[in-house]
């Protein structure tokens, strides 16, 4: 019987928002739209409505499916890659994935070799990690030529890597771009991780949420009698229940008792009307699983049993795979597999496809619902279900010779072999789909085959034959599946039953399994690290476990070096590089030479500088050994103040990790040198769109810790103080705990919150936190510690104005131990400044390698400081002359304090750098303000004089920054002025 197509009914106002967001795109902006509800609501009804008037525009959709015990992993992502494929060839693909090419072997390995494949090229070994950059690159490319529609229906089934692609593209969606997302509300419960994504599209205010309702009783109406008018079959039924005395009006039948019945039976889901009024004529069943097995009832005995095998597939099924599976010539037991689909399964086919139960698809069949598929599977016996199953694992086996592997095919194997009920089968496909997922990066399949045959081991004679692996191998690589997925803790749990069970006659190995604990344990944010590598170190011996010791000598090294140890860094260093040119390793030998020169830099040595370019050269072209230069080179120059030598390092790193299909962390980490360089020398607009941009990308991690610290303390000095306490508060643990172990995070974590505290009028709380600094165990570290000393000497001061007797002798001997640093004459000048021994103009004067807010917070210092002597022009100058500075580089705590100074102390009218005469303008009575600014221009104005940055003053007006800076530009060009504070000058006090 098959289904007739109603008009789209009762969503003409979500239709509306969608076709708005589709012109938009056509004009060149991008758009993100989230649409949920119910199973059968019509999520995928609402989108072909669409599409189907997208001309002139890319459409491209993926369908996440469930495998019955999980997702299946990439299958929207392979959806969405076919459509590229469709739309500019794969030799066009493969192009513009670049050496990143390799990352796309996980998803379509017939595209591009795996890594493992001998014919896969040196470019094309990029870790699949990368998945998600690279394929939001390729649509970001796409979008470039053409508008993009991008659909990923069913996100309630996604994987870790699907969630991860959603949630890059609606932060980094191009111009022309439209992202559809969809899922069924009903099922993504609190702990579903998909609830995760969608609370932080909201909160970044990324998408248009469209909660589609169930339709009303006029709707319903409205949709059979549109059902009714397209099917012959359907009036025929109607006329027949006419006969029987219902009603016989134009509508006949739809206000009468079958259509109460419609309207009960299908409570407003349309999937349900759609199944129901063709059945009219007949009682209609009471639950809504009947409801949908009411197409399959009426099929034929041999179509139904045929439907119930391909059910048995899961979501959908290919064609050979399916004749494989009804062939299949026996079971277990020896006998045939049951399917009553008689010798021409063909015929049954098209039967079912005729009912509209089954649909085709490019690849094969699928049914028409997933609700359908779920019900007839419901209706196979236990024992017809075991062997299905048995018979679907043997074909998709015989499947990967005629087809490349694929970590999909492998996971549905292990499906099938595990719901047949065959242990020592499911076993071994668990651990062989682990595996493949672990090295497609799949985290979340990778975690849960690797349970699963965790659970299974037991239940399985001769596990570890049947595996192919011990017992403590297989809990190392679920632990580091687990540390993938972000499930820290339950990785280092897994990785310690993994050391307890290492046998005592494979010391090597174990030390091995130490030092990926460590490596965990630093995930997790626990300080157990450093005793598993010195545990390590006792187990491999010198001259017969080389290799192994000068990894864990690296590792020594580098815990020391970040927690700021520096004299046992150097030492451990020295003696991995020595192991390094022992064994023959040039890796090794370019990152131990590296470790050796940041722990020299950090000690104040300057000949660290040179050692860490000599480990450049000793990496021998080695990715391992330059990231470490890229990173560290970088980082070492931005402590010393060498802002723009540490961006050309760091950016330079950022093409070669590119170059080098590195993955998105190493990049990043390297990226986030460039960009706190840029906080250095002052470009704090493109350092904030990048922190934006990038940290809601960043899983739980050190990285996290490194950059929420620099965003939240740049929120706070450009302005955003609200915000910036919020970010404080909601990291403050990750801080914390990344913070026990190293040195550069818990010293600045440490600083930006006492200067919250301090903004909150809480010196003793900022003291008391920054005392750590003259503590008698704490390891000096200049680098660090100069910028804490000067925050202790502002909360010290605080404390005196408040009549507390604070001695400042333990402060002042700190910061004579870091005389020999390189930015010393800098932070000394701001300490003596902020105690009142020294002046602030020598803080704005300094001309040593300063970071760039110093000079206008030193010049509002200055202010507030003639203020209090009684000296207002020179007052009203200084301030002045901070907003100037100030505004350089968008600091708006400074130009907030600054104005709101001149405000409170009436100082606009003084005189001042700032004060320049205006020419004649026409202006209005009220101020000098011109009539020709318009109504917008006005309120921009207004805000401008109350100190507001151009971004705060988008977010007030609910424009783009842009656009503020565009009306500001405006202002200032009609009041013929050249700065913000002039123009405040202007308005009407």
């Amino acid at each position: 019987m098959p289904v007739p197509r109603a008009r789209l009914v009762g969503r003409a106002r979500e239709l509306g928002e969608l076709t708005a967001a589709l012109d938009a795109i056509r004009s060149g902006d991008n758009r993100t739209m989230v649409i949920a509800g119910e199973a059968g609501i019509g999520k995928t009804r609402l989108l072909d409505e669409l599409t189907s008037h997208a001309d002139g525009v890319a459409v491209l959709t993926g369908q996440c499916a469930d495998e019955g015990s999980g997702p299946l992993p990439y299958a929207a992502l392979a959806g969405l890659l076919r459509g590229i494929v469709r739309t500019v060839g794969p030799e066009a693909v493969v192009a513009a994935a670049g050496p990143a090419a390799g990352a796309l072997s996980a998803v379509a390995p017939q595209l591009v070799a795996p890594a493992s494949d001998p014919s896969a090229g040196s470019g094309q070994r990029a870790g699949a990690d990368r998945l998600p950059e690279v394929l939001t690159n390729l649509l970001a490319g796409l979008a470039a030529e053409r508008p993009v529609v991008v659909i990923m229906e069913d996100l309630h089934w996604s994987d870790d890597v699907t969630r991860a692609v959603a949630l890059r593209l609606a932060r980094t969606a191009p111009p022309g771009l439209l992202l559809l997302l969809t899922y069924r509300s009903d099922d993504v419960g609190r702990a579903h991780p998909l609830r995760t994504v969608m609370a932080e599209l909201d909160r970044a205010r990324l998408t248009t949420r469209l909660d589609l309702a169930r339709l009303g009783v006029a709707e319903v109406r409205e949709m059979a009698h549109d059902l009714l008018a397209g099917s012959p079959h359907l009036q025929d039924s109607l006329a027949r229940g006419q006969e029987r005395g219902r009603d016989a009006g134009p509508d006949a039948g739809l206000t009468a008792e079958p259509f109460a019945d419609l309207a009960d039976r299908s409570e407003g889901v349309p999937f349900y009307v759609e199944e129901l009024v063709g059945f009219l004529d007949t009682d209609l069943p009471d639950s809504l699983r009947d409801i949908l097995l009411l197409r399959y009832w009426n099929l034929s005995r041999e179509a139904q049993a045929l439907c119930r095998v391909v059910a048995a597939a899961g979501p959908r099924v290919w064609h050979d795979v399916l004749d494989d599976v009804l062939a299949d010539p026996s079971t277990s037991s020896g006998q045939r597999v049951t399917t009553g689909a008689g010798p021409e399964p063909e015929d049954a086919l098209r039967e079912a496809v005729d009912a509209q139960v089954l649909v085709t698809t490019d690849i094969g069949y699928a049914f028409r619902h997933a609700l359908a598929q779920e019900a007839v599977y419901a209706e196979l016996l236990p024992g017809e279900r075991r062997r299905l199953h048995a018979a679907y694992a043997r074909a998709l086996e015989g499947a990967l010779v005629r087809r490349a592997r694929s970590v999909a095919k492998l996971s549905r194997i292990a499906d099938h072999w595990w719901r047949a009920g065959v242990l020592d089968r499911a076993l071994a496909a668990a651990v062989v789909g682990h595996q493949a997922a672990a090295d497609g990066a799949a985290s979340s399949t990778a975690v849960a085959l690797g349970e699963r045959a965790m659970e299974l081991w037991e239940q399985v004679p001769d596990a570890e034959g049947v595996a192919g692996l011990p017992h403590h191998e297989l809990l190392r690589t679920v632990a580091e599946s687990l540390r993938g997925s972000t499930r820290t803790a339950r990785a280092l749990a897994v990785a310690h039953e993994a050391i307890a069970e290492w046998p005592g006659d494979d010391p090597a190995g174990l030390a091995g399994m130490l030092s990926d604990t460590a490596l965990i344990a630093g995930h997790a944010g626990s300080g157990e690290g450093p005793e598993l590598i010195e545990r390590a170190l006792t187990l491999v011996e010198p001259g017969r476990d080389d290799a192994v010791r000068a990894h864990l000598l690296m590792l020594r090294a580098r815990h020391a070096m970040l927690d700021g140890r520096t004299e046992e860094g150097i030492e451990a260093a020295t003696a991995a590089y020595e192991a390094g040119i022992a064994i023959g390793s040039p890796e090794v030998a370019s990152v131990a030479l590296n470790l050796r020169g940041v722990s020299r830099v950090q000690r104040g040595d300057a000949g660290g500088f040179a050692e860490i370019d000599a480990a450049r050269d000793a990496a021998a072209g080695a990715w391992r050994g330059l990231s470490r230069y890229y990173t560290n080179g970088s980082d070492s120059r931005i402590l010393v103040g060498e802002w723009d030598r540490a961006v050309e390092i760091a950016q330079e790193g950022v093409t070669e990790a590119r170059r080098h299909g590195a993955s998105e962390g190493s990049r990043i980490m390297i990226e986030g040198n460039v960009v706190e360089a840029w906080i250095g020398r002052g470009d704090w607009a493109e350092a904030a769109a990048w922190y934006e941009r990038t940290v809601p990308l960043i899983h739980d991690s050190v990285y996290t810790a490194y950059l929420t610290e620099r965003r939240a303390w740049l929120l706070m000095w450009r302005g955003d103080v609200e915000r910036a306490q919020a970010e404080a508060r909601h990291r403050a643990a990750t801080w914390e705990r990344f913070g026990r172990l190293e040195e550069q995070i818990r010293s600045r974590s440490m600083g930006t919150q006492a200067e919250l505290e301090l903004l909150r009028g809480e010196p003793a709380a900022a003291l008391e936190r920054l005392s750590v600094v003259v503590a008698p165990d704490h390891p000096r570290s200049p680098a660090y510690d100069l910028t804490t000393l000067a925050l202790s000497a502002r909360a010290v001061a605080e404390l005196r104005a408040t009549g507390q007797d604070i001695d400042d002798a333990p402060y002042r001997a700190a910061l004579a131990e870091c005389a020999h640093w390189p930015t010393f004459p800098v932070w000394s000048a701001v300490f003596e400044a902020e105690l009142g021994t020294g002046p602030w103009t020598a803080v704005a004067e300094q001309p040593g390698p300063a970071p760039a807010h110093l000079r206008p917070y030193a010049l509002y210092r200055e202010g507030v400081r003639l203020l209090e002597a009684g000296d207002r022009p020179g007052a009203r100058s200084a301030l002045g002359s901070a907003i100037t500075e100030a505004e350089k580089i968008d600091a708006g705590l400074i130009v907030q304090r600054a104005q709101g100074l001149i405000d409170r102390a009436g100082l606009s009218g003084r005189g001042g750098p700032a004060e320049t005469p205006a020419p004649a303008a026409s202006s209005s009575a009220a101020g000098g303000v011109p009539d020709t600014l318009t109504p917008r221009e006005q309120q921009v104005l207004a805000l401008v004089a109350g100190g507001l940055t151009n971004r705060q003053i988008a977010e007030r007006l609910f424009i783009s920054a842009k656009t503020a800076s565009v009306h500001v530009s405006a202002i200032l060009r009609k009041l013929g002025v050249s700065t913000r504070t002039e123009a405040a000058l202007r308005v009407p006090r």
